[in-house]
């Protein structure tokens, strides 16, 4: 193609990509609903692996072109910042984040990141479960609709270095990324992080820039950092989530306009009737070729609630597309967390030794965690958060655990 043309093509592209759209006419007779979402998981990973496998080809057999949802996988769209700068522009309509852009989005979830909170995540579990109705509140006060609440994942102490005490990690070249709250926790503790981004941490730790920090097991698969790491610290320091979210006024403009086209929705309805009374959860699984046991399950139980759903009016739409992700989250949880478990044993495996503190050590980091929890409280995240979720946990450690239900 001549160079011009092609320069011309690819400017095209990209303003009809970017251009605001929640809905793309392409004629008199067809009329398409577009979701957008960007995401900076890798395309092949456990976080993204249910939806693009499951997920997402389920809406498409639901309703084909008339509600089409994309994921931008692989930071395609840029990171969490870049994506939800997209949102509000209107290029994209929902994100699924790790635990900065949801921090991003709704600032109050920050408290989920502080350190030495969560001691497993049947307590993670257990809180967010219970305040499952504050927290979508929480995202609906920020024009946002909550999709699924999953994991980035328990961030572990990595290093190359030994890390048995406090005092040989102030010796430690430490790299920080995930945010104030992780910056100010190793203040605390006389440590000096050297800032990385995120893009930059697997290079930093392979040129000797740094030699220790903290994140997720998975993720230092993912981004190649684990051969040059010789040790882990027991327990973890920091839990951060990954959740998903899509604009609400994207969401209900799509709900306003079907109420205004009854015909628009006739072919919905009449699409997704013909898909719950002919769909087989084997065959929709082994068509797409899915072949992971978790991800088959999901894919059955979404499926096994969708057959017992209608479509009789112009909100149940969002009410489905929500449900499709609600049903699959806790087997989706479960997939992330297997995967975390499998990168832990393989890092031993390698050689990779796990450390724990000593009793000195241990009350001195979680003194400093106190003080962390106590000085951004009423700053980042209310006060009343905080102490609920304390209260929650004291309530599971007590083993006092009554009938867990979404709220």
């Amino acid at each position: 193609m001549n160079p011009i043309l092609k320069s011309l093509s690819w400017i095209i592209f990209t303003i009809l990509l970017f251009l605001p759209s929640l809905r793309v006419e392409a004629g008199p007779e067809t009329k398409s609903y577009s979701l957008k979402f960007g995401t900076m998981a890798p395309q092949e990973s456990a976080w993204t692996e249910i939806p693009k496998q499951v997920l997402v080809p389920l809406i498409h057999e639901m309703w084909g072109d008339s509600l089409k949802t994309t994921i931008y996988y692989g930071g395609a769209m840029g990171d969490d910042d870049d994506i939800i700068r997209k949102i509000n522009l209107g290029q994209l309509q929902g994100c699924c984040c790790t635990n900065q852009g949801t921090v991003k989005a709704v600032p109050e979830l920050s408290v989920f990141s502080l350190p030495l909170l969560f001691q497993s995540y049947e307590e993670v579990d257990y809180v967010v479960r219970k305040l499952r109705g504050r927290i979508r509140q929480l995202y609906e006060d920020r024009g946002l609709y909550l999709l699924f609440f999953i994991d980035t994942g328990f961030l572990y102490y990595f290093s190359r270095e030994n890390p048995s005490s406090i005092e040989k990690i102030r010796s430690h070249r430490v790299f920080s990324w995930f945010g104030e709250i992780q910056n100010d926790t190793f203040n605390s503790l006389g440590i000096s992080p050297i800032p990385v981004a995120i893009t930059e941490l697997s290079s930093s730790i392979s040129t000797g820039l740094t030699n220790g920090g903290a994140g997720p097991a998975s993720w230092l698969l993912a981004t190649q950092m684990y051969p040059y790491i010789n040790y882990v610290l027991d327990p973890p320091l920091f839990y951060g989530p990954s959740t998903g979210f899509i604009d609400k006024k994207s969401m209900d403009k799509i709900t306003a306009d079907l109420e205004k086209h009854p015909e628009e929705f006739a072919k919905i309805q009449k699409s997704f009737i013909e898909f719950k009374n002919t769909v087989e959860a084997n065959d929709f699984l082994d068509r797409r070729n899915v072949k992971n046991d978790l991800s088959r399950a999901a894919g059955k139980k979404v499926i096994g609630w969708l057959k017992n759903q209608r479509c009789e009016k112009p909100s149940d739409v969002q009410a489905l597309l929500f449900g499709v992700f609600r049903e699959a989250e806790p087997i989706w949880v479960k997939s992330v967390r297997s995967f975390e478990s499998d990168c832990l044993e393989g890092f031993s495996r390698r050689g990779m030794k796990k450390v724990k503190l000593q009793e000195n050590d241990l009350q001195e980091l979680q003194n400093a965690s106190r003080k962390i929890w106590k000085k951004f409280s009423g700053q980042k995240y209310p006060e009343w958060l905080l102490s609920e979720i304390l209260d929650l946990l004291n309530e599971f450690r007590a083993g006092k655990k009554p009938g867990l239900k979404n709220q």
